[in-house]
Formats: C-alpha cells, structure tokens, sequence
C-alpha cells in the first residue's frame, strides 16, 4: 500500500499539476540530457506545476534547480538505500522510502502525468512502471518519451512485442522537450480532468 502524502506546496491541491519525470542520474552539465531536464524543468516551473523526480543527481538536479529558479516546487523522491535518502539541494519536499519499488511506487502515485528523458536501465525500468500503471490504476495520464533515443526503442517494442493497440497508443513520443510541454498544455486544458489523486 502506497502511503497517500499531503504536499503542503504552493498550488498542489488547487492545480492538481505534478510532473514525475525520469531520466539518467550520470548527466552532467553540458551534457544534452542534462540540458534537456534543465529547460523541462524551466518550463513546468514557470507554469505553476509541481515537477516531481527522483531527487538525487544528473537529470534530476538540473530539472529541480530549473525549476525552483523559474519560481516553482519540487518534490523528491529518495530511498535509505542511497547516500542516507539525501536529496539534492532544489528539493523543496523529500519523500524518504525504504526500498526501490516504495520509491518507484511513490513516484508513480504521485504523478499526474509522466516524462521520460534519455536515461539508462532505471529509466527503462521506470518507463515500463508507468507505461503498465496506465492501463489500469493510473489510467488517463500521459506517458511521454523524449527524444530519438526513445523513438527507437519504442518503435521497436511496439514491433516486436506482443501489444494490443490502446497499449501503444498510450505512450506519446515526441522530438523536444517543446513538444512534452505543449503536450501537456494541452492535457491539462481539458475540462474535467481529475484534481490531484489523494
């Protein structure tokens, strides 16, 4: 059972907007992933909505402190598997778990809508998580995956693998991190969407 968690942030309750997003912890500055997540993270920052991530390095660092420079929240993530589950210095609130899936759980929960950086196997672990999370418990968020990396491997999976079509059809690839963030304008434009899950 995933605990339910209040976050006591600037509009959450009222815009119901959490951003997870996922991607590598190895990026570094000037790296095209981590400039990547640092303009995401400008982006959702700018609009009010709430960008929720694993809250340690890499992508992860550069999308937190993107935002909380553009005048927005973040929550992290962590587990005591890790560097005693200390977050990264732009976390505004650190969830603290005990094991990788309570993280990945967490993470998944809290989200109202998922996007997916270049990342390693983590990421294609987290990725698999919230595609599958979508066809039931978590239905009716979007999954976007950015960039040609992942255009790729999910042309190949949706090739290759057993899937029936509404499967594909709820995960979203695009080009830029432009492109997520319209996207998601557009999501969240629509009348009657759920508030934040609770």
């Amino acid at each position: 059972m995933v605990e339910r968690i209040d976050l006591d942030l600037p509009g959450a309750l009222e815009r119901g907007r959490i951003i997870t997003v996922f991607g590598s912890s190895r990026a570094r500055p000037g790296d095209p992933e981590y400039i990547a997540a640092t303009e995401l993270g400008r982006l959702l920052g700018e609009r009010g909505w709430i960008l929720c991530n694993g809250g340690y390095s890499g992508t992860m660092t550069a999308a937190a402190q993107a935002a909380k420079e553009a005048g927005g929240s973040t929550v992290g993530v962590t587990v005591t598997l890790y560097d005693e589950a200390i977050a990264n210095p732009w976390i505004d609130r650190n969830i603290v778990t005990s094991s990788l899936f309570g993280r990945l759980e967490q993470l998944v929960e809290l989200g109202q809508a998922y996007v997916v950086l270049k990342g390693g196997i983590g990421t294609l672990l987290e990725l698999a998580m919230v595609w599958n999370a979508v066809q039931s418990a978590q239905a009716g968020k979007p999954v976007i995956v950015i960039g040609s990396e992942w255009g790729e491997i999910v042309r190949l999976l949706q090739i290759d693998l057993p899937m029936h079509p509404w499967e594909a059809a709820s995960l979203t690839w695009v080009p830029t991190v432009l492109a997520a963030v319209a996207y998601l304008d557009a999501h969240f434009a629509q009348p009657g969407l759920p508030g934040l899950s609770r």
